[in-house]
């Protein structure tokens, strides 16, 4: 199931929040820069030790030490924000998705950056066809954060 959450990326009800960043936004912006104040700037140290970059098809998965109401994060890179379309998210989101599906979680929220760019429902059928096509049960709840 596929539902729009019209809260904040950090009280989203989740098991884990996918969040998407590019690399050449610092400071990081949107959901981004709002889960990286909420944990202290540990999203931003670990862009400066190298550990990622928000190269494209970069991902990494933390724990949020309880700062944030999700207590497993994602971030995926999603490269430069200039050359972000609808075209791209979507190749860049079926790759997210197969990541995501390794994972087996039920409950999770994905950020969309620039959501401006695409209609909230399109993004919503786009996310549920592409976790459909990675195999992910039918009872997986996913919300969307725009």
């Amino acid at each position: 199931m596929v539902k729009e959450a019209s809260c904040l990326a950090d009280k989203v009800d989740a098991e884990i929040l996918a969040l998407p960043f590019f690399e050449d936004e610092r400071p990081l912006r949107g959901a981004s820069g709002l889960v990286d104040w909420r944990m202290n700037g540990a999203l931003s140290r670990l862009i400066l030790q190298g550990a990622v970059s928000g190269l494209e098809g970069e991902s990494l998965l933390m724990s949020t030490d309880g700062r944030i109401s999700a207590p497993r994060l994602l971030l995926f890179g999603l490269g430069d924000s200039k050359i972000f379309d609808g075209k791209r998210f979507q190749g860049l989101l079926s790759q997210f998705v197969k990541t995501v599906a390794r994972l087996k979680f039920t409950r999770l929220a994905i950020a969309i950056p620039g959501s401006s760019l695409f209609s909230m429902g399109k993004v919503g059928d786009v996310v549920k066809k592409e976790f459909e096509k990675a195999g992910m049960p039918d009872d997986t709840e996913i919300i969307i954060i725009g």
